[in-house]
């Protein structure tokens, strides 16, 4: 894992990470003063069951609508909502989001970009909102 990859607002947003690259990062990201969360893939095999898994292990507020527009724009939100400039979001199991929809993974990596651009734009750079994809071993892309 590029060591740059926690240090900065700037791009890559997104990384694909066996489970050992991940526990490094969280790891790091700890000491680094990174609120740290995770989705876990298995929760999030349809759109509904992506939008209430997100709303609750992400914290949501209550207002959330459940959709992707908001779903940007409360990721975009992260830092104001857990009051931390310094978001890692772990995926877990990602080969397994939208196991009834193909297209429901794409979507959400899409989602994921927009709100990191949101948070980059919103914050002036201030905000680093980072995204990590956590495959088996064998499926590291």
């Amino acid at each position: 894992m590029n060591d740059q990859f926690l240090a900065t607002p700037s791009r890559p947003d997104i990384a694909d990470l066996t489970p050992a690259d991940a526990a490094a990062l969280g790891a790091a990201a700890g000491l680094q003063g990174f609120a740290v969360f995770e989705l876990d893939g298995a929760s999030m095999r349809t759109k509904p069951e992506l939008m209430d898994h997100a709303a609750l292990k992400l914290a949501f507020p209550g207002d959330f609508g459940k959709n992707w527009d908001a779903m940007v724009d409360y990721l975009g939100d992260m830092a104001t909502i857990h009051k931390n400039s310094k978001i890692l979001i772990f995926v877990r199991a990602p080969e397994k989001i939208g196991s009834s929809d193909p297209r429901l993974r794409a979507d959400l990596l899409k989602v994921f970009g927009f709100a990191c651009d949101n948070a980059r734009e919103w914050s002036k750079h201030s905000v680093i909102l980072k995204f990590a994809l956590v495959w088996p071993d064998k499926c590291v892309i």
